[in-house]
Protein backbone atom coordinates (compact mmCIF):
# COMPACT_ATOMS: atom_id res chain seq x y z
CA UNK A 1 0.00 0.00 0.00
CA UNK A 2 1.14 3.32 -1.08
CA UNK A 3 0.55 6.70 0.49
CA UNK A 4 -1.00 9.60 -1.20
CA UNK A 5 -1.96 12.86 0.02
CA UNK A 6 -5.09 13.15 -3.36
CA UNK A 7 -5.37 11.07 -6.14
CA UNK A 8 -6.62 12.04 -9.23
CA UNK A 9 -8.39 9.39 -11.69
CA UNK A 10 -8.34 10.76 -15.33
CA UNK A 11 -5.35 12.42 -17.09
CA UNK A 12 -6.93 14.45 -19.56
CA UNK A 13 -7.37 18.16 -19.36
CA UNK A 14 -9.81 18.28 -16.12
CA UNK A 15 -7.49 15.70 -14.41
CA UNK A 16 -4.44 17.81 -15.40
CA UNK A 17 -6.06 21.46 -14.25
CA UNK A 18 -6.92 19.72 -11.14
CA UNK A 19 -3.67 18.43 -10.10
CA UNK A 20 -1.98 22.17 -10.70
CA UNK A 21 -4.91 23.64 -8.80
CA UNK A 22 -4.34 21.30 -5.70
CA UNK A 23 -0.58 21.71 -5.97
CA UNK A 24 -0.80 25.35 -5.97
CA UNK A 25 -3.18 25.07 -3.05
CA UNK A 26 -0.64 23.34 -0.47
CA UNK A 27 -1.49 19.37 -1.65
CA UNK A 28 1.94 18.64 -2.27
CA UNK A 29 1.55 14.73 -2.39
CA UNK A 30 -0.51 14.09 -5.89
CA UNK A 31 -1.26 10.95 -8.32
CA UNK A 32 -2.51 11.29 -11.56
CA UNK A 33 -4.29 8.03 -12.02
CA UNK A 34 -4.50 7.63 -16.21
CA UNK A 35 -5.91 4.14 -17.99
CA UNK A 36 -4.42 4.89 -21.66
CA UNK A 37 -1.49 5.06 -22.64
CA UNK A 38 -0.77 8.94 -22.69
CA UNK A 39 -1.85 11.61 -20.91
CA UNK A 40 -4.33 14.05 -22.59
CA UNK A 41 -7.36 12.56 -22.80
CA UNK A 42 -10.09 13.14 -25.91
CA UNK A 43 -7.97 16.28 -26.97
CA UNK A 44 -5.47 14.57 -28.47
CA UNK A 45 -8.12 13.66 -31.47
CA UNK A 46 -9.68 16.99 -31.77
CA UNK A 47 -6.75 18.52 -34.42
CA UNK A 48 -9.00 21.79 -35.08
CA UNK A 49 -8.32 24.87 -33.19
CA UNK A 50 -10.20 26.58 -30.64
CA UNK A 51 -8.51 25.41 -27.17
CA UNK A 52 -6.75 27.30 -24.66
CA UNK A 53 -8.62 31.06 -25.05
CA UNK A 54 -9.71 31.59 -21.80
CA UNK A 55 -6.82 29.24 -20.28
CA UNK A 56 -3.71 30.42 -21.87
CA UNK A 57 -5.22 33.49 -23.88
CA UNK A 58 -4.53 31.95 -27.20
CA UNK A 59 -6.22 29.60 -29.72
CA UNK A 60 -4.35 26.30 -29.57
CA UNK A 61 -5.54 22.87 -31.38
CA UNK A 62 -6.73 20.06 -28.93
CA UNK A 63 -3.03 18.00 -28.56
CA UNK A 64 -1.16 21.87 -28.14
CA UNK A 65 -3.70 22.26 -25.50
CA UNK A 66 -3.06 19.07 -23.65
CA UNK A 67 0.79 19.29 -24.29
CA UNK A 68 0.58 22.76 -22.63
CA UNK A 69 -1.02 21.08 -19.59
CA UNK A 70 1.14 18.03 -19.17
CA UNK A 71 4.36 20.33 -19.29
CA UNK A 72 2.77 22.65 -16.43
CA UNK A 73 2.16 19.11 -14.75
CA UNK A 74 5.90 17.84 -15.39
CA UNK A 75 7.70 20.72 -13.67
CA UNK A 76 6.13 19.79 -10.60
CA UNK A 77 8.17 16.37 -9.10
CA UNK A 78 5.50 16.15 -6.18
CA UNK A 79 2.73 15.45 -9.09
CA UNK A 80 3.14 11.54 -10.29
CA UNK A 81 1.63 9.90 -12.99
CA UNK A 82 0.65 6.16 -14.03
CA UNK A 83 -0.48 5.83 -17.41
CA UNK A 84 -1.89 2.04 -18.46
CA UNK A 85 -3.17 2.22 -14.92
CA UNK A 86 -7.00 1.11 -14.20
CA UNK A 87 -8.99 2.09 -11.01
CA UNK A 88 -11.09 -1.04 -10.18
CA UNK A 89 -11.76 0.21 -7.12
CA UNK A 90 -12.51 2.99 -4.63
CA UNK A 91 -13.30 1.98 -0.94
CA UNK A 92 -15.18 3.87 1.88
CA UNK A 93 -12.31 4.39 3.17
CA UNK A 94 -10.93 6.00 0.20
CA UNK A 95 -8.51 3.30 -0.50
CA UNK A 96 -8.22 3.29 -4.17
CA UNK A 97 -7.15 -0.20 -5.83
CA UNK A 98 -5.07 -0.01 -9.28
CA UNK A 99 -3.87 -2.34 -11.74
CA UNK A 100 -1.01 -1.93 -13.98
CA UNK A 101 1.72 -4.01 -15.86
CA UNK A 102 3.81 -3.29 -12.73
CA UNK A 103 1.16 -5.52 -10.96
CA UNK A 104 -1.84 -4.54 -8.50
CA UNK A 105 -1.65 -1.66 -6.00
CA UNK A 106 -3.69 -0.09 -3.64
CA UNK A 107 -3.10 4.06 -2.93
CA UNK A 108 -4.21 4.99 0.63
CA UNK A 109 -5.29 8.79 -0.04
CA UNK A 110 -6.66 11.68 1.68
CA UNK A 111 -8.76 12.77 -1.01
CA UNK A 112 -9.92 12.00 -4.33
CA UNK A 113 -11.01 14.09 -7.53
CA UNK A 114 -12.51 11.79 -10.49
CA UNK A 115 -11.83 12.99 -13.51
CA UNK A 116 -12.72 10.58 -16.12
CA UNK A 117 -14.08 12.41 -18.75
CA UNK A 118 -16.39 10.76 -21.54
CA UNK A 119 -16.20 7.67 -23.37
CA UNK A 120 -17.83 7.46 -26.62
CA UNK A 121 -19.50 3.80 -26.65
CA UNK A 122 -19.69 1.72 -29.75
CA UNK A 123 -22.17 0.19 -32.19
CA UNK A 124 -22.42 -2.49 -30.40
CA UNK A 125 -22.87 -1.43 -26.85
CA UNK A 126 -25.82 1.28 -28.09
CA UNK A 127 -27.18 -2.16 -29.79
CA UNK A 128 -27.42 -1.03 -33.58
CA UNK A 129 -29.90 -3.48 -35.12
CA UNK A 130 -28.59 -5.62 -37.68
CA UNK A 131 -25.61 -8.03 -38.10
CA UNK A 132 -23.19 -6.08 -40.29
CA UNK A 133 -23.60 -2.37 -39.64
CA UNK A 134 -22.33 -0.74 -42.62
CA UNK A 135 -21.00 3.29 -42.75
CA UNK A 136 -22.36 3.73 -39.16
CA UNK A 137 -19.85 5.52 -37.17
CA UNK A 138 -19.77 7.13 -33.82
CA UNK A 139 -18.45 11.21 -33.80
CA UNK A 140 -15.44 10.34 -32.31
CA UNK A 141 -14.17 7.32 -34.95
CA UNK A 142 -15.13 9.33 -37.72
CA UNK A 143 -13.22 12.37 -36.54
CA UNK A 144 -10.11 9.94 -35.73
CA UNK A 145 -10.73 8.93 -39.44
CA UNK A 146 -10.74 12.03 -40.74
CA UNK A 147 -7.87 13.34 -38.37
Amino acid sequence: MKKVDLVIIGGGAAGLASALSAYSNGVKDILIIERGDHLGGILNQCIHNGFGLHTFNEELSGPSYAQRYIDLVSKHANIKIKVNTTVINIEENLNVHAISKEGYIIYQTKAIIMATGCLERSAGAISLKGKRVQGIYTAGCAQKYLN
